[in-house]
């Protein structure tokens, strides 16, 4: 009888330390973004004089949806213009969409903001931009994955425009 009393009390001891940890209601918190990416390349322009510059981007994404996110970020460069060096920050937020469930995840890109140019003669000058890209993603571990993007940009209703083709390396926070 001292036994049954043993193993029953043992055997509620279990059931209670199952049921308490089933109310735990806490669910663990997501950041506001989902990866961060640093890329750099080779950008070809026609703004105010053409040529070709190095742009350095940065951006934080986002997912909605398995296969669509958000992007936002920035890009900066100093294009020759034909007036002299210029300073150029285009911050944009672009909507994208990949495929693929493997190592490599092709995807498609579009959205739109806005160019800062600053040059010594001109002064300051504000643009609306319009982008469109694609790209590849390829996972190199669970958390690190590297870029390679081809992105074309119009300003100003297309009055200039840019070419990139961008590679980096991106972190998934998640």
């Amino acid at each position: 009888m001292r036994r049954l009393a043993v193993l029953m009390s043992f055997g509620l001891l279990i059931a209670s330390a199952s049921a308490a940890s089933a109310q735990d209601f806490a669910r663990p918190q997501r950041s506001s973004i989902d990866g961060v990416e640093f890329l750099v390349g080779y950008m070809d322009y026609d703004l105010s004089g053409t040529g070709s510059t190095v742009p350095i981007a940065i951006r934080g994404t986002k997912a909605l949806t398995s296969n669509l996110s958000l992007e936002f970020g920035g890009t900066f460069a100093t294009p020759e213009l034909q007036f002299g060096s210029s300073r150029l920050l285009m911050p944009e937020a672009r909507l994208t969409y990949s495929w693929g469930t493997g190592r490599f995840r092709p995807f498609v890109s579009g959205g739109g903001g806005f160019a800062w140019q600053r040059a010594d003669l001109v002064g300051n000058r504000w643009r609306s931009t319009l982008t469109a890209g694609g790209g590849v993603r390829m996972q190199l571990n669970d958390r690190l994955y590297a870029v390679g993007e081809l992105r074309l940009r119009g300003l100003s209703d297309f009055a200039a425009s840019t070419a990139e083709w961008l590679g980096g390396i991106g972190w998934q926070l998640q």
